[in-house]
């Protein structure tokens, strides 16, 4: 590993390949250095069954028509699928008719028409404040809610949902998020296991200890999740600015974690069940389901806010239940001995990341922007965090891995 370079770039996710490749392409001297055995941050696919894949992390080319990763994909033929899949709306055991799912709709509709309002006020308010709380479809809209941001409704703020640049294209990818980045990151160089514990910016560069030996740099862009840093696992020579401080700390990251239940039959429903199922027993069970995920064997659906972080703390067998009892609600008791494999995902345990993605504090929607200016001229913060209309997204993370650079050499 060599001990000195032009740009330091601290961690191997999708922001950190992002600014490597903007780095390359300006002939910038660069290292990034990983604390993990892997390259993909939050981006990681595995193997639910031999031959399918399944995403522990990020999932979604969101915004798919703009996502700058959507043209890296194509170029690394990585599959991904753009058809919408049929809906069916499930309240407890019964499918609702479609007037009823239209009256969900314009639930939902109602309540963006009062986020644009509120922003167009100047707010900056929870999203539990611009919701009716009592409306028999409020269970299932906050989890939903829950899903967009890692947090529940009254945790983030609802000026900063209103930013977010939604295509409505959401397309999953087929053979894995996770292998989409760790192909990205094939003609980057990656220095693995090398964790960071020191940035000290007194001097003139920067120099960066870590756990291999110093690196010195003119510049260093830090993509580690707002939650590291906000625990104070890396250490700062001085400490950051307040500003910087309190952006990190505004925008803490939330809690979502996957689910997967793998079946032994290609399609062992009846042949009019839409892909995707959205239930709700009326109360704490709450799922969006898909059924045949990009057309694999297996059901996934998420869970985020509270209710994941207190899964994560239950045995695996308490999220499969969970799970279960809206499954066997929609199609009986019998369908339990259909599913062969259980697997979920528990990101706030993982000690490198602790937690899903940044969730805006209420009152907190312009930190984005303050955690993306540099200090002293000299470190720039990268990551979905710092990304004002792209957040909680592996293609915001990237593009702000690659605007840091960008703003590296104009410093």
């Amino acid at each position: 590993m060599k001990s000195n370079c032009q740009l330091l770039i601290i961690g191997a996710g999708a922001a950190g390949i992002g600014a490597a490749h903007a780095a390359k392409r300006a002939g910038i001297d660069y290292l990034v250095v990983e604390a993990s055995h892997r390259v993909g941050g939050r981006g990681l696919t595995e193997e639910l069954a031999p031959g399918i894949p399944w995403d522990l992390g990020c999932h979604w080319l969101h915004s798919g028509g703009i996502n700058p990763l959507a043209p890296v994909a194509d170029e690394l033929g990585i599959h991904y699928d753009k058809e919408l899949p049929s809906r069916g709306f499930y309240m407890n055991n019964q499918r609702l008719p479609e007037t009823r799912v239209a009256e969900y709709d314009k639930y939902c509709l109602d309540i963006w028409n009062n986020v644009k309002q509120s922003e167009a006020n100047g707010e900056d308010i929870a999203l539990s404040e611009l919701i009716d709380l009592n409306s028999e479809w409020a269970p299932y809209y906050t989890y939903w809610e829950s899903l967009m941001t890692s947090e529940d409704v009254d945790q983030f703020s609802a000026l900063d949902l209103a930013r977010y640049e939604d295509t409505d294209e959401n397309w999953p990818v087929r053979d894995g998020y996770g292998t989409l980045l760790s192909r990205h990151a094939e003609s980057i160089h990656v220095e693995l296991n090398t964790a960071v514990k020191c940035i000290d910016w007194s001097g003139a560069g920067v120099s960066v200890e870590t756990n291999r030996g110093t690196i010195h740099a003119e510049h260093v862009v830090i993509t580690v999740s707002t939650s590291v840093l906000g625990s104070r696992d890396i250490e700062f020579k001085p400490a950051l600015p307040l500003s910087t401080q309190e952006a990190i700390e505004a925008l803490p990251l939330g809690c979502y974690n996957n689910f997967a239940m793998l079946y032994e039959e290609e399609w062992p429903f009846d042949p009019d069940t839409p892909d995707r199922i959205d239930y709700s027993n009326g109360d704490d069970i709450n799922f969006a389901f898909k059924l045949r995920c990009s057309g694999w064997p297996y059901i996934y659906c998420a869970v985020a806010g509270r209710q994941a972080r207190w899964l994560e703390r239950q045995p695996a067998e308490e999220s499969k239940n969970l799970m279960m009892t809206a499954l066997t609600d929609i199609f009986g008791s019998d369908f339990k001995k259909k599913i062969v494999k259980f697997r979920s995902s528990a990101w706030g345990d993982d000690p490198l990341v602790k937690g899903a993605f940044s969730a805006s504090k209420p009152g907190q929607a312009n930190q984005r922007k303050v955690l993306g200016v540099p200090v002293g001229e000299r470190l720039f913060f990268a990551g979905e965090a710092a990304s004002e209309k792209a957040f909680c997204t592996a293609h915001g993370a990237w593009q702000s891995g690659a605007d840091a650079v960008m703003k590296s050499i104009k410093m």
